[in-house]
């Protein structure tokens, strides 16, 4: 990401959401976000670990991973909450959404894989953004197998100092560290589609594929 978009970016954050956390208490390590998917929290354990990344595994197109990152931003717009997406591959569709559910939402639009996982280590930086999505599941197979195991490292540190939830969501298995992992599959026909959102969630199958100890503790704890 070039130095200007760098700086243009501190700057939006410091505008759009300078007291995000006011209100809210940081959520402690292992704590359960649900995602506004019953079927998904239930895999977790009750949602998304605080404090630590959770990985969802989209193979193929059609996966549903879109859809599932629709119903999370408008579970937390619902509860007065801000999701800042990093958009990997410039692929989130504004027009799916209402606008009092997009007044919740810092959309970071990237070009590549390179970009996104620059703008989500300055993301994580800013204390002010509680949730965080980072979605690469439309990046090229060639730029993700390029990245670094320690990225995910420096960002589950990340997480966990600031008490941060992160959602990754990926065409394959590659998030090292992650406090859970869960594959989603869609087992969809034309009627879904035709049906809206919430017939498309409802045909959608998950498999728990890893979960740290500490993290099922905490979902259970909560």
């Amino acid at each position: 990401m070039p130095a200007t978009n760098v700086i243009q970016l501190r700057e939006l954050l410091r505008e759009r959401v300078p007291h995000a956390r006011l209100g809210l208490p940081v959520k402690r390590r292992g704590q359960a976000l649900p995602t506004g998917v019953a079927t998904l929290d239930q895999v977790l354990g009750g949602g998304l670990a605080g404090g630590d990344l959770t990985e969802l595994v989209g193979t193929g197109a059609g996966s549903g991973s879109a859809q599932i990152l629709h119903a999370f931003l408008r579970r937390l717009a619902a509860s007065g909450r801000f999701l800042a997406l990093i958009d990997g591959a410039d692929s989130f569709d504004v027009d799916a959404e209402d606008p009092d559910v997009l007044a919740r939402l810092l959309w970071v639009r990237c070009q590549t894989a390179d970009e996104a996982l620059k703008a989500a280590d300055l993301v994580l930086r800013d204390r002010n953004l509680p949730v965080v999505a980072i979605d690469l599941k439309f990046n090229p197979l060639a730029e993700l197998r390029r990245v670094s195991a320690s990225v995910w490292h420096r960002f589950s540190r990340l997480a966990e100092q600031h008490g941060t939830t992160v959602l990754v969501i990926t065409p394959f298995a590659m998030v090292g560290g992650a406090a859970a992992r869960v594959e989603v599959a869609a087992r969809l026909d034309p009627q879904a589609h035709a049906d809206g959102p919430e017939a498309i969630l409802g045909r959608l199958q998950f498999q728990l594929l890893r979960q740290e100890a500490a993290s099922m503790k905490g979902a259970a704890e909560a």
